[in-house]
């Protein structure tokens, strides 16, 4: 896992290099209804027709990113498919996530002790195929705690075990730098909404499921964009504010040897194309 790196040729410049990059690599996107920043609600099912839903709600409690979250619902169909799904990190190479953890809180736990979790398309041969799904399940990872009712977690995906479609999983299941042993050039499925934190899909196991999930933070090559959903946008401040001058929502990255400032958004999409954090 390659993390970028800035040569230091005159100190302060090396120190001013290394604080834009710092800022750049942090970066938090809201979530909303009416500002969806590349993110998708898609009700699906994984059987007969579909009890599920996905909103944007406050609380429940005190979340871990500003005053909302995600509340899947499943309804009595325990196959239904409430989702939410991002294209922002299609093509990205497995070995290219330095970061992915999230927060969930459950108000009712069906009868599986279920979490949201995440699902990830996967093209093992960079042919442009869906070759498998990757699935991280918090009640697979007792030794990250088991769910609890009633309270934020913290889940670390980045560490923690997966199962695999493609093996008739769970079980078995490995982490993902075992699966990237195996499978050096999986990476997230360069089409569609390939990214995916969802709920369901799992029979009896998931009836009336309620549960929530916040702070989703994503890594790649060191670079974090964190996303925190929330029931409205926040209002843009203006100048004097710590916005800065039309520059909100902005990073600084070097694109074929000229330094430019781009969305928060597209962020991925140059990582992956071989641009850096940071000016050339």
């Amino acid at each position: 896992m390659r993390k970028p790196t800035y040569r230091l040729t005159v100190l302060l410049v090396g120190f001013a290099a290394l604080a834009a990059a710092a800022v750049a690599a942090a970066a938090t996107i809201v979530v909303a209804p009416g500002h969806p920043n590349g993110w998708t609600t898609v009700n699906d099912t994984c059987g007969s027709a579909t009890t599920g839903s996905v909103s944007f709600v406050t609380g429940p409690g005190s979340p871990p990113a500003g005053s909302g979250s995600l509340q899947y619902t499943v309804g009595s169909n325990g196959d239904s498919y409430p989702t939410m799904q991002t294209g922002a990190f299609n093509g990205v190479a497995l070995s290219n996530l330095t970061g992915l953890d999230y927060y969930t809180y459950v108000s009712h736990s069906g009868s599986g002790g279920q979490a949201p979790y995440i699902d990830l398309y996967v093209d093992n041969d960079n042919n442009g195929t869906r070759d498998d799904i990757l699935t991280f399940e918090p009640i697979y990872n007792p030794s990250q705690g088991s769910v609890a009712l009633n309270t934020w977690q913290h889940w670390n995906a980045l560490s923690g075990l997966w199962w695999s479609d493609s093996m008739g999983g769970p079980p078995p299941l490995f982490t993902l730098s075992s699966y990237i042993s195996g499978h050096p050039n999986a990476r997230i499925l360069p089409s569609g909404g390939s990214f995916i934190l969802a709920a369901g899909c799992g029979g009896a196991a998931w009836t009336s499921f309620v549960g929530n999930a916040d702070r989703l933070t994503v890594g790649v090559a060191g670079a974090n964009t964190t996303y925190d959903f929330e029931p409205s946008a926040p209002q843009v401040r203006g100048h004097g504010h710590g916005q800065g001058h039309g520059h909100a929502g902005k990073v600084t990255v070097c694109h074929k040897g000229h330094t430019i400032s781009i969305s928060r958004n597209a962020l991925p999409a140059h990582l992956r194309h071989g641009d850096h954090l940071g000016p050339c």
